[in-house]
């Protein structure tokens, strides 16, 4: 089949796996797919094609590509909005036949609305590619533009590049690769570099800084001297003295750091990056006590790979997952105070902030947003069961800690005597068939021995649901409450927690169900942590992918959910789907907190937010206040997501939701420029940890 360039060819696509529900193109069609799925469509003979596209994801991964057949088949990626749209201009490969759609990256379910293909002139392909980069310039501003490395010295690389460069910029686009981001963002030029040595020669002072590379279990001397040489090779005239620690000579390591006001401690056969001293010796940095920093991995040939891309502190994550890794700035008097040095080598930095782990706070703890040592690949740093275990016991604090099949450490913190009453609130209008599994499976399922459950009716006119709490009303923990007003989920559980008996609140949707046994016991031994004031659990959805896994503020412009859709087996970045940490907001579909703080902090927002982002305004209310919110994976439930409410699909709804969005916007405005618990180098259209080709750093020695 051929077209002209004034055609535009209406796709009925052709499906070529079996998975697929339907092989016709139809309105609200949902599909089944995976990664495998190809939707075949006829190739016009052009050698530029526009393709436009709908595509409504309801499952799974997005990951959009255009796969071409033939003498040179290949895949290209194609980037999407936030709202599914496809609008893009590809050039086909020569001598490719035939063309097919790839939606998925994953298993899961979409609904493809419409598909179009266009054969391009030369002059509309400029056109269409000049236009995007006309608009682009028109909507940004110069500082937005030189964080995406998007400067007019491309224009000598054609309109194709920019492009490109451009299109990366949307919500789900192909991931940048990292050599390409490296490239961008992480390579000194000459100019880069005489910046930096001069900043270096205002910052640095013969007692600035010290490294002391410290051995690990599996090191060898090549290993010490590979580090030795990276810190020798920094600067010539900017040098740092490298101590080696070994077994014999602790207390002439100690003598020597003593002169000292940092010490950056690097395990054997780690190396620091170009740029390192000119980030941990910068004013901004330089008041804290401790100081890390993102790192990536050297793979056998020695080529950089697999960043990670930190949090702020946090101090959970620290105890789980040892985030923070092998490498980190301390204060030379904290260092020797801890005694650390003898133990080195056993201990780790895990057991170093183990041992400071008291004395560390968001304020005296310091997070440097970029990469500044290189982990070869076989140095695995994971945290330690063991010596967590024996730091729990020096605290009196009753827990059991296991590693997991993914090396990190699951917690259980033991709920304390007396045990608090937990009020579980449940709100539902109707939903018989979401409300009944939800019930029976708090009441059945959950090993924690003192609960009530409040059952909040919100009008139900349903027969059989309100059959169903009569029936519920006579059970000895359940108590019906009769919210008769319209529906407004704030207020709702505002409502409840007023009449409710226990200790601590559980706000719980109605379209849930209980996995774990001891979800409640996991959240409520949480909850008894030191300062924690809300804990949140991990949600799946029913097909066993992860609905909820904590929030992101500010990322996608307000909040979303973190490793949403991951399949559950997965751990996700840097294992932080199945590991417990601190985080900026959890979701109100499954939240505990203490009812003293719930009513000290006026509840969830019943005037502002009167459905959507209630639980986060609360969240940030609570970290407000100087207490901690905390997601455990330990928690474990089901959630069908919003089958009670629906979704925002008309234009009241949309309108509502428009409006708590810019009220969150404007309340918290400070960490909508940035979620400590996130990284400005990853991807800030979604959650969904992808490297951001626009990262929101700012080099010190060029502010």
């Amino acid at each position: 089949m051929s077209l002209n360039n004034s055609e535009i060819l209406q796709v009925k696509p052709q499906i070529e796996n079996a998975s697929l529900q339907s092989p016709q193109l139809s309105p609200e069609q949902i599909w089944h797919g995976s990664e495998l799925s190809r939707i075949v469509m006829p190739l016009p003979a052009t050698s530029w094609l526009a393709i436009t596209a709908q595509l409504e994801l309801l499952d799974g991964q997005p990951g959009v590509q255009l796969e071409f057949s033939g003498a040179e088949s290949s895949l290209v990626g194609l980037p999407m909005s936030l709202k599914g749209v496809i609008n893009e201009v590809v050039a086909v490969p020569a001598g490719a036949t035939g063309v097919a759609l790839r939606p998925l990256t994953t298993d899961g379910r979409f609904i493809l609305h419409a598909v179009t293909l266009q054969p391009l002139s030369e002059l509309k392909r400029l056109w269409r590619m000049w236009r995007r980069v006309a608009m682009y310039f028109k909507q940004t501003t110069a500082a937005e533009r030189a964080r995406a490395a998007i400067t007019p010295g491309l224009f000598k690389h054609g309109v194709s590049a920019l492009y490109q460069r451009i299109g990366q910029l949307k919500a789900s686009a192909p991931t940048l690769p990292y050599p390409e981001w490296l490239a961008r963002f992480d390579t000194l030029t000459g100019a880069s570099k005489q910046q930096l040595l001069r900043a270096l020669k205002q910052w640095q002072t013969p007692t600035s800084l010290a490294v002391l590379i410290y051995p690990t279990a599996s090191c060898s001397q090549a290993d010490v001297q590979h580090s030795v040489q990276s810190v020798t090779a920094l600067y010539q005239h900017n040098p740092v003295p490298a101590y080696v620690l070994r077994e014999d000579n602790t207390a002439e390591i100690a003598r020597q750091l003593a002169s000292y006001q940092h010490a950056l401690l690097l395990p054997a056969g780690v190396t620091l990056a170009q740029h390192a001293l000119g980030w941990l010796l910068a004013p901004r940095f330089r008041g804290f006590a401790v100081c890390y920093s993102d790192h990536d991995v050297l793979d056998a040939g020695g080529q950089r790979c697999q960043p990670q891309f930190k949090p702020d502190w946090n101090p959970e994550l620290c105890r789980s997952g040892h985030y923070i890794g092998g490498a980190l700035r301390i204060t030379v008097d904290k260092l020797l105070a801890a005694g650390w040095l003898d133990h080195a080598t056993a201990e780790g930095s895990y057991g170093l902030l183990l041992r400071i782990e008291a004395t560390l706070t968001a304020e005296s703890t310091g997070h440097i947003p970029a990469v500044l040592y290189h982990q070869p690949q076989t140095t695995v740093l994971l945290p330690d069961a063991r010596l967590l275990q024996q730091h729990f016991a020096s605290l009196q604090l009753s827990a059991e800690v296991k590693q997991n099949r993914w090396g990190q450490l699951d917690i259980h913190y033991q709920p304390a005597a007396p045990l608090p009453q937990v009020s579980i609130i449940v709100p539902t209008r109707n939903m018989l068939a979401v409300l009944q599994p939800c019930i029976d499976s708090v009441i059945q399922r959950t090993d924690y021995p003192d609960f009530e459950v409040l059952i909040v009716d919100n009008q139900s006119d349903d027969p059989a649901t309100l059959a169903y709490m009569q029936q519920m009303a006579q059970h000895p923990g359940v108590r019906i409450l009769r919210y008769d007003a319209p529906f407004n989920y704030s207020a709702i559980n505002n409502f409840a927690v007023e009449q409710a008996r226990g200790e601590f609140i559980c706000l719980l949707n109605n379209d849930t169900e209980v996995i774990r046994p001891d979800w409640l016991s996991q959240l409520v031994g949480q909850l008894q942590q030191p300062a924690v004031g809300a804990v949140g659990a991990r949600l799946l959805f029913a097909d066993n992918r992860v609905q909820h896994a904590g929030d992101a503020i500010g990322v996608g412009g307000c909040a979303g959910h973190m490793h949403f859709r991951l399949a559950a087996e997965e751990p996700g970045y840097m294992a932080r789907a199945v590991v417990s940490q601190d985080l900026s907001a959890v979701t109100a579909a499954c939240l505990l907190t203490p009812k003293a703080l719930y009513l000290q902090l006026g509840g969830l927002n019943e005037q502002d937010l009167t459905v959507a982002f209630n639980d986060v305004d609360y969240c940030l209310k609570v970290r407000e206040q100087g207490k901690r919110v905390i997601y455990t994976p330990l928690a474990e439930l089901y959630h069908y997501e919003s089958v009670s409410r629906g979704k925002d699909d008309n234009p009241v709804k949309q309108r509502r939701a428009a409006q708590e969005a810019e009220y969150m916007r404007q309340r918290w405005a400070g960490i909508m420029q940035g979620d400590p618990f996130y990284n400005p180098n990853l991807n800030s259209k979604t959650p969904d940890f992808r490297i951001s080709p626009a990262p929101e750093v700012t080099k010190p020695w060029q502010s």
